[in-house]
């Protein structure tokens, strides 16, 4: 098995050589008009998400027989009760959702390994991008095929899913479903209610978050509750008459892990300087609870009179861009969720700006948690710290971080100035 050093290095090299592509991609309109022009669209799509993340896959973990890392260790001690015919949150720990655990353990009937669980990983993020990238073409949007492959071909989501396992994309694949169905039908009542209560029994507490700044944007908003109360009542009926209150067990994930990099580990050394001792991380949780969900209604509020088609992805961007920067337990990573739907909205590739800041964003979520790991994961509690040049060093990746997080969380609150649609 691979160092972790030398998994690094290989990352490093997948970052340089993905944003060179896709510098040169960005500029070469000439490309994306011939396959346009030859209706190749889907086989294009097709060819890079084999080439780009089946064909890796195979590569890591038959020909390298590399073990997994990232999340998926604890993806399969769950998996593996699961499997048991276990139950959830009684038998064993998960901070999921509580179908979640079951359907991670589906791959586990075919192929006994945790590499089934990477390989379904990979697959449904397929499936997402492909729902995605229907939904923006339906929308009519201009580079959505252009947008779709270079995320295939962006680095960072590539490591995330293949050499993480990481899920919060899911997230977003239930946005992407919502988006479609709206799309399709011109109602945001029921339907989309029954679809959003899925994503809440299917993958992770969070996602309830960007409920407030969508209820906002809705047009048939008691429709939407009914359809929620439809799958939502019958699922907390069943659950308490299981487990009694043991499936509050995800919410105590909320209040309980510090991680990075966000606003309060950040700030943590300035505060813990000035005032000596701060509130326990529970209190900064809260606070930082009801702080996201404000600035993810307030980017989002002149929007209301508009399309939802154009309004869900921003309420959806908004809402876990702020929560990247204001809850003291969000970890880089956590960008998989909003890095598709963030290059579909949010980046004009004609800009170099545009371009630049992804790619730079891109690194950061790469480099800074090695380097974070690496020098055995510090709190900063306080300024001391920062005589170590390591420190110093992932403390300014941290706050570029974060300065990243806030420049798109900005770019979804002017959106409607920029955007021809919603001008």
């Amino acid at each position: 098995m691979m160092s972790t050093l030398t998994v690094f290095y290989v990352k490093l090299v997948l970052v340089v050589v993905s944003s060179v592509v896709i510098w040169l991609g960005a500029k070469n309109d000439t490309f994306w008009q011939k396959i346009q022009q030859k209706r190749q669209e889907n086989r294009a799509i097709v060819i890079g998400l084999l080439a780009f993340r089946l064909l890796p896959f195979v590569i890591i973990y038959a020909l390298l027989d590399q073990s997994p890392r990232g999340d998926v260790p604890f993806f399969w001690g769950k998996a593996t009760q699961a499997y048991q015919w276990k139950l959830v949150y009684r038998d064993f720990i998960s901070f999921h959702a509580p179908v979640f655990a079951y359907i991670i353990t589906f791959p586990l009937f075919l192929w006994y390994s945790s590499k089934a669980i990477v390989l379904l990983m990979v697959l449904i993020e397929a499936l997402i991008i492909w729902l995605t990238y229907l939904a923006y073409q339906r929308r009519s949007q201009p580079d959505a095929l252009k947008s779709t492959l270079l995320y295939i071909l962006l680095s960072g989501p590539m490591i995330m899913v293949l050499l993480g396992g990481q899920e919060d994309i899911w997230m977003w694949g239930v946005a992407a479903w919502m988006m479609l169905s709206y799309l399709r039908s011109r109602n945001d009542g029921f339907g989309l209610g029954v679809r959003f209560s899925t994503g809440l029994i299917v993958i992770k507490a969070t996602f309830v978050f960007w409920f407030f700044p969508l209820w906002f944007l809705l047009k048939k908003r008691w429709g939407f509750l009914l359809g929620m109360i439809a799958v939502g009542v019958p699922s907390l009926v069943v659950l308490y008459a299981v487990m009694q209150l043991d499936f509050l067990m995800p919410v105590q994930m909320g209040t309980t892990n510090l991680l990075t990099p966000n606003l309060f580990t950040i700030s943590r050394p300035w505060l813990t300087y000035l005032f000596g001792s701060l509130p326990t991380l529970t209190v900064f949780s809260w606070a930082g609870m009801v702080i996201t969900l404000s600035v993810s209604i307030l980017a989002v509020y002149r929007f209301r009179n508009l399309s939802l088609e154009y309004t869900l992805p921003l309420a959806y961007l908004a809402t876990y861009l702020a929560m990247s920067i204001f809850q003291p337990t969000s970890v880089g990573y956590y960008a998989f969720a909003y890095l598709l739907p963030l290059m579909m909205e949010l980046v004009d590739w004609k800009k170099q700006r545009d371009v630049v800041v992804l790619l730079f964003l891109n690194l950061l979520l790469v480099v800074q948690p090695f380097i974070f790991t690496h020098i055995n994961s510090p709190t900063y509690d306080d300024l001391t710290v920062f005589s170590q040049p390591l420190f110093v060093l992932e403390y300014t990746l941290q706050v570029l971080n974060v300065a990243c997080f806030v420049w798109y969380l900005w770019q979804v609150y002017r959106k409607n100035v920029s955007s021809p649609q919603l001008a």
